[in-house]
């Protein structure tokens, strides 16, 4: 049995500032006076006053009991110099409790405290919150301090600890958002964006929702809104569709195993603290924790006048349907931007389900049949050349951000007509011209060279005419003017795709979680993702913070912030980091 050094829990200050409005400067200034390229995550967490936390140096020592018996032989009474000392241990949870007394004077060297097994400590409660973060529940914590030699704690002490911690994680983040609230406040105020006499400020979001499994029969769900700007969550919303109380009640009166006066009562009691607060589709989770969110921004001193999200256009008709079709806002229409990720998905989608309209059945010595697509042979569309034209489609959305409809249609547009031609016809006349355009042809014409044959090109496909004509469809379909418009930003959902990883890092997918499991994860993900791992929940918890975890905090906060660059491509120039060029 491991005994560590019992330690009282210290309270101390939190380490997340209360209010932002206050602060004179912060390091989100300094770094956009800076031509420097930074990550996003390094400007996110900037934009945060930098407070050092109190550091407390108790450390926790573990022994084997016989090594500590050893020891304690040495230890004389301080009354009547005795050595006759009895050693009395008391296991508290995962700690051990010691009383000293001697045996000869009958003195009292080191008393039990009092109140012992009423207390959380400090111990116990680092493994619980460990093993939390470690996204592992009742048994694998068993597990562990099995392996460790470490006792166990039961079902219900456990429940007392993550009932704590979850709700200690709840309120720090509550608190980390209403001061990012502020901070957008004031990045907006920047951007000569007026609030209104309410003290209102329209901003854009970047909105996606994840669910605990795949499929539709998830019984959680979580909305979360990004504001595009400064890329710090503003809002999220955690759906749950399942009680297992709620079930186990009624399974039981089902089985007449209680009366219905029993379960009435029950229901009445159970009401308020119910986790079910969602009756309806596991699909629909994402479309119903949007309306929430945009239903109560204004009780937060924001609307959300523009919502980036993927091609599911379900959350918007919602949200502009609210209020009878008048929208959320009162004078205020929202509006949709595509996420360029997603919406170069649709190319490959739609090229995908083009071929495989076009395919013949072919009888095999087997006596099954085949299915032989025409368009996937060789020097056609094969799933590499859609997968190039994809990519193509993409770049040319994120270089022409900025722009305007008809330069983004044409850079599109070029790609197409460029992979498509050939010797006999050549079709260059929307790539860019001159010596230094991508564009073999129209570079050589630019340096009075003949131009190279097509056939030296990589990425080429030649179709009938109908075929072809049937693609280029395609492309003028996705090329259309309103959806050009909502792609002339260039923002994409990577924001909340990086918070959904980390969430999910926490609560594992694989594996049943209960209602808490998903609240913990969701709160401690935004909190890091907001301020980084300084926002750890050790000193909001009183067990304080040594200096190995600060240390620990301190590189993982220099590794998520570092810049990610491509091994190929090295940046070397210097980059503008204001929001509007990018920056990720």
């Amino acid at each position: 049995v491991a005994t560590p050094h019992v330690a009282t829990p210290h309270v101390a200050t939190p380490v997340v500032p209360s209010s932002a409005v206050a602060s004179t400067s912060t390091a989100a200034d300094a770094s956009a006076s800076d031509s420097v390229c930074v990550s996003s995550a390094k400007r996110r967490v900037s934009m945060y006053n930098k407070i050092t936390p109190v550091i407390v140096e108790k450390k926790m020592i573990s022994m084997e009991d016989d090594r500590f018996d050893e020891i304690l032989s040495f230890v004389h009474c301080s009354e009547c110099l005795s050595r006759k000392v009895e050693v009395t241990y008391y296991k508290h949870h995962l700690e051990t409790v010691v009383a000293m007394s001697c045996t000869e004077c009958k003195a009292v060297l080191v008393k039990k405290p009092r109140g012992i097994r009423r207390q959380l400590n400090v111990l116990t409660g680092r493994m619980v919150y460990a093993e939390m973060v470690a996204g592992g529940g009742y048994n694998s914590f068993l597990r562990r301090n099995a392996l460790c030699n470490l006792p166990g704690i039961t079902h219900e002490t456990f429940s007392r600890y993550t009932s704590m911690i979850t709700r200690v994680s709840i309120q720090s983040c509550n608190r980390i958002l209403a001061e990012t609230r502020a901070i957008v406040h004031k990045e907006y105020a920047k951007q000569d964006t007026l609030s209104d006499a309410r003290g209102v400020v329209d901003i854009d979001v970047t909105y996606d929702g994840t669910w605990h499994t795949r499929g539709h029969h998830s019984n959680f769900g979580i909305g979360v809104a990004i504001d595009a700007l400064t890329k710090l969550v503003v809002d999220y919303q955690v759906l749950c569709k399942y009680c297992f109380l709620c079930v186990n009640m009624k399974s039981r009166l089902n089985k007449k195993k209680i009366t219905v006066e029993k379960y009435e009562k029950f229901k009445e009691n159970h009401e308020k603290k119910c986790n079910k607060n969602y009756s309806g589709s596991s699909g629909k989770m994402e479309v119903e924790a949007a309306l929430i969110i945009w239903q109560r921004s204004l009780k937060q001193k924001l609307r959300y006048k523009t919502i980036v999200s993927d091609g599911d256009s379900a959350t918007y008709k919602g949200i502009i349907e609210l209020n009878d079709g008048a929208g959320p806002y009162q004078g205020l229409q929202v509006t949709k931007e595509e996420c360029i990720n997603h919406y170069a998905k649709r190319l490959k989608n739609r090229l995908t389900s083009l071929v495989k309209l076009h395919y013949t059945e072919k009888q095999l010595r087997t006596g099954k049949k085949r299915e032989e697509y025409h368009l996937k042979r060789k020097g056609m569309l094969t799933d590499f050349m859609i997968h190039k034209l994809a990519q193509y489609f993409q770049k040319n959305l994120r270089d022409s951000r900025g722009t305007d409809v008809e330069t983004m249609r044409n850079g599109i547009l070029a790609n197409f007509f460029h992979c498509s031609s050939t010797d006999d016809n050549p079709e260059h006349h929307l790539c860019p011209p001159g010596s230094a355009s991508w564009c073999f042809y129209q570079k050589a014409l630019a340096d009075n060279l003949p131009p190279p044959s097509h056939t030296t090109m990589k990425v080429k496909f030649q179709l009938q005419p109908n075929d072809f004509n049937q693609v280029h469809e395609v492309y003028k379909d996705l090329t259309r003017d309103d959806m050009m418009e909502r792609c002339i930003q260039g923002r994409t959902q990577n924001p909340n795709e990086s918070l959904h990883q980390r969430i999910w890092s926490y609560c594992n997918k694989a594996l049943y979680r209960n209602k808490w499991q998903v609240d913990f994860s969701v709160s401690h993900a935004i909190a890091e993702y907001n301020v980084g791992y300084k926002s750890c929940l050790d000193i909001q918890l009183g067990y304080g913070r040594s200096s190995l975890n600060q240390k620990r905090l301190k590189d993982m906060d220099r590794h998520m912030q570092r810049l990610q660059t491509p091994r190929s491509k090295k940046r070397k120039t210097v980059v503008d980091t204001s929001y509007e060029a990018g920056g990720h």
